[in-house]
């Protein structure tokens, strides 16, 4: 692998972090740090400077001094940084660790906040071609755009095995909201005269053979709560759906809802499903979207997760961290680079619906946008669906989904 050498005049973990995801993780080419003058004027590799001024002629990125300091300062503002110091503002999530105004389930609100398009990975492609004029025979890594469809499944059932106590207790409800058509759709499901709206797991499947992606569902293991009112997961026909899905899926945990106030509830979730599949644990996204940094992902690597999909925004689409380009967690507080590596996702079928409030052809020109800015910059598009959000209300997002494909 080639090799660049930068010179700073002080190497912090800022510094290693954001240069190791520009040029390893991005470009494919290592790199030396050195705060060496002598050594690096006389190197007669590739080199650049990370610094004020530069040294000689060599090639030369203005700094910030945000990369040199350690906590956090709500003065920094990301329009006056330069390149690289927004790379790692945007990365880092930096202005999350200031005070913030929450919504009602104590998440950030990414109106006015959200990048539209990937600027990180554009200010890199944008390098790349600086660097190659500068140096001729660099080889960068090959990067390639494809799609990766993520799908939470709160309820794998509308109506289906939801227990005895709840099942009639739902019946009740229609009952004393004078809901019959509800109630008359429930009773045809349960007698097997009807299929259950939420049962679209046989959509995706067919859609995984006609336009082969990656395909992620996330499962939510929870005790019955307010806002996790998922099948009771001793059910066996919910454990042998999941054991089904997985045979032509990838798996990850989805946190609940209440694990946030009780994190004493996130290992018994994860060991819920690892009973289930018979494997480790290693995805995760947030139940809700409900993420706090430091402590969601602290708690995520001390259960053993390894890659989490829970960077966006419920109330809007685009790009929370700024890259459509899975990345490494650094903790700011901690001020080190750790090994949760984190997979960003650009839409959901509930931003677009209920927070955007766009019709399906709306949604369907909001997609494509993304697309297009995520195919300039050769990323990921990962997106976030449900399998209940296909039927009855959600009819038309059949077509918004696959849309995308084509």
């Amino acid at each position: 692998m080639q090799k660049m050498l930068i010179y700073c005049p002080k190497i912090t973990p800022r510094i290693h972090y954001v240069f190791d995801f520009i040029f390893n993780e991005f470009l494919g080419i290592s790199f030396e740090l050195t705060t060496n003058q002598q050594f690096f004027e006389a190197a007669s590799m590739d080199k650049m400077s990370y610094a004020e001024k530069p040294i000689q002629q060599e090639f030369h990125l203005p700094s910030d001094q945000l990369l040199f300091e350690t906590g956090w300062d709500e003065t920094v503002v990301w329009e006056k940084l330069h390149a690289v110091g927004q790379c790692f503002y945007a990365l880092s999530r930096y202005e999350e660790y200031f005070p913030q105004k929450l919504d009602a389930h104590q998440r950030i609100s990414g109106k006015g906040k959200v990048f539209k398009t990937p600027i990180v990975d554009e200010w890199i492609i944008s390098f790349q071609k600086e660097l190659l004029a500068h140096f001729p025979d660099l080889k960068f890594k090959k990067r390639q755009f494809k799609i990766t469809l993520t799908c939470d499944v709160d309820q794998a059932w509308k109506f289906k095995h939801k227990g005895v106590k709840r099942t009639y207790g739902a019946y009740l409800k229609d009952v004393l909201r004078r809901d019959f058509q509800n109630f008359q759709k429930r009773k045809s499901v349960l007698a097997g005269q009807e299929k259950d709206p939420y049962d679209t797991f046989d959509f995706y499947q067919n859609l995984k053979r006609k336009y082969d992606f990656q395909m992620i569902f996330f499962w939510l293991m929870a005790d019955y709560g307010s806002f996790d009112k998922n099948n009771p997961t001793d059910q066996p026909a919910f454990q042998q759906k999941i054991k089904e899905v997985i045979q032509w899926s990838d798996f990850g945990i989805h946190p609940s809802y209440a694990s946030n106030q009780h994190p004493e509830k996130l290992a018994i979730e994860i060991q819920r499903l690892r009973e289930i599949v018979g494997q480790p644990i290693l995805n995760s996204r947030q139940h809700y979207i409900k993420l706090h940094l430091p402590t969601t992902y602290r708690r995520l690597i001390e259960a053993g997760i390894t890659a989490d999909h829970s960077m966006a925004y419920a109330d809007e689409t685009g790009f929370r961290a700024g890259t459509c380009t899975p990345f490494y967690w650094y903790d700011l507080e901690k001020e080190e680079q750790t090994n949760l590596k984190i997979h960003p996702f650009c839409a959901m079928d509930v931003s677009m619906r209920n927070y955007r409030q766009l019709s399906a052809e709306e949604a369907k020109l909001e997609l494509q946008r993304l697309k297009k800015s995520i195919e300039a910059v050769d990323g990921e598009m990962i997106l976030l669906v449900h399998n209940s959000n296909l039927t009855e209300e959600w009819s038309e997002w059949a077509s918004v989904l696959e849309s995308v494909f084509q």
